[in-house]
């Protein structure tokens, strides 16, 4: 599944993964706009750097639908950027255990401004310059952390205010 493949291609190829064969390998256009939930099963081999693009892979096959649970393995090559980063968003955000549109909030309430890509290569070449790559990223795990903080806080205040809108 590339996004060379024209619309009838690619929704023939969402068939044939969902009736006839047991794995679908796709680019990262694979991401975006199908819906999937008749697998179960997410394997990342290469990690983007945003963490939304990650999200809206999983997001793929965990919606709305799935009857089975979800299993989502991230491959990374240990000493690079990708696992300094799944480092971060596992052990700092539990990106995973959170619902799908919650990072989206949380990395716009992040006081660094620019795409988050660009933040995590400034924040990559300036910790090999200093020769401490992991605290710059427990820095960067500690905004998001604060982030995921303001946005909970947030959250739990919209929840008290808006209550009795959304009881049935």
């Amino acid at each position: 599944f590339s996004g060379d493949l024209s619309r009838a291609e690619k929704d023939a190829a969402v068939t044939r993964f969902r009736d006839e064969v047991d794995v679908l390998l796709s680019t990262g256009s694979g991401g975006e706009g199908r819906n999937l939930q008749f697998a179960n099963c997410v394997i990342n081999f290469d990690l983007p750097w945003n963490p939304m693009r990650l999200e809206q892979r999983v997001g793929r096959v965990h919606r709305i639908g799935q009857s089975r649970e979800v299993f989502v393995f991230n491959f990374c090559q240990a000493g690079t950027i990708e696992e300094q980063l799944l480092r971060v968003l596992h052990d700092k955000v539990n990106m995973f255990e959170l619902v799908i549109g919650e990072m989206d909030a949380i990395l716009g309430s992040l006081p660094e401004t620019g795409d988050f890509a660009d933040i995590v290569l400034q924040l990559w070449i300036s910790g090999r310059r200093s020769g401490a790559p992991q605290k710059a990223f427990d820095e960067l795990g500690e905004m998001l952390l604060a982030a995921k903080r303001h946005y909970l806080g947030t959250k739990k205040l919209d929840e008290e205010l808006f209550q009795r809108y959304f009881e049935v």
